[in-house]
């Protein structure tokens, strides 16, 4: 079809159609002349060149990084905060990691958040300098997401890094006191996150206790979270919160022995 040119959409194909042109071998036989006139002077050339494979543009088979990002997408809305942090730190981690791996830095943090309503929020901060230091990059993506209302619930989390450069300017964002003793919270390995995200063996309607949202029951659980409804029998239909698996708030709800 003749659509499989680029720059030849809809409107171009309604003018070519009363003409019998539906192929590339139909547009073809049409001469740089008639092209011109049926779609002007700078389309109708290319239209003519394209048609015959003429192409004198450079291929490019490799695209300057502009930026590397990671996101996360999740079936119920997030509203625990301690989840929400944890996230990021483990986000910025993975883009930290993959700048490294590039051998590039970046000066501009971003944090992309997707709300309940599925309206999105996007935050950034821009740096003196570049960096691929994951402390840093998290303390950013922490501070933006304390600039986003997150209270109905984040369907979507996602950090980026921008402004990409090859070197880095280390002193500009750490001092000695952080290289002695970095914040454990932002050195978030997959390995590492295996703390917050141990199977604790959760299963549907089982009886839990929150030290902050009392007793519920487990709406569901994976990949490292657990759902609770915080309802009981002799209470209304309550809120639903989820949680990293490993969170020590949470608990089984340790019911007293059957007296015989």
């Amino acid at each position: 079809k003749v659509h499989v040119i680029p720059g030849l959409g809809p409107a171009t194909a309604s003018r070519l159609r009363p003409l019998g042109v539906d192929t590339v071998a139909d547009l073809e036989q049409l001469t740089e002349e008639e092209l011109i006139q049926l779609t002007g002077q700078a389309h109708g050339k290319a239209l003519y060149r394209l048609a015959r494979a003429l192409d004198v543009r450079p291929v490019q088979s490799e695209r300057e990084t502009k930026s590397i990002s990671v996101e996360g997408t999740y079936e119920v809305d997030l509203v625990d905060r301690h989840l929400l942090v944890g996230l990021v730190d483990h986000q910025a981690h993975k883009v930290t990691k993959r700048l490294r791996a590039a051998h590039l830095s970046g000066r501009t943090i971003t944090l992309k958040v997707r709300l309940h309503d599925f309206s999105t929020r996007t935050r950034c901060t821009t740096l003196p300098g570049p960096t691929d230091d994951v402390r840093v990059v998290a303390r950013a993506a922490r501070a933006l997401l304390d600039e986003v209302d997150t209270v109905g619930g984040v369907r979507l989390l996602g950090v980026g890094v921008s402004g990409l450069a090859d070197w880095i300017q280390e002193d500009l964002f750490t001092d000695s006191e952080d290289a002695e003793h970095p914040d454990p919270a932002v050195l978030l390995a997959d390995s590492d996150l295996d703390k917050f995200t141990r199977n604790r063996g959760w299963s549907p309607g089982m009886d839990v206790l929150h030290t902050s949202y009392g007793p519920g029951w487990v709406w569901g659980s994976g990949i490292g979270r657990v759902t609770v409804r915080f309802e009981t029998a002799s209470t209304p239909p309550g809120p639903i919160r989820t949680f990293f698996d490993g969170d020590p708030a949470l608990g089984p709800l340790l019911r007293p022995p059957a007296l015989d």
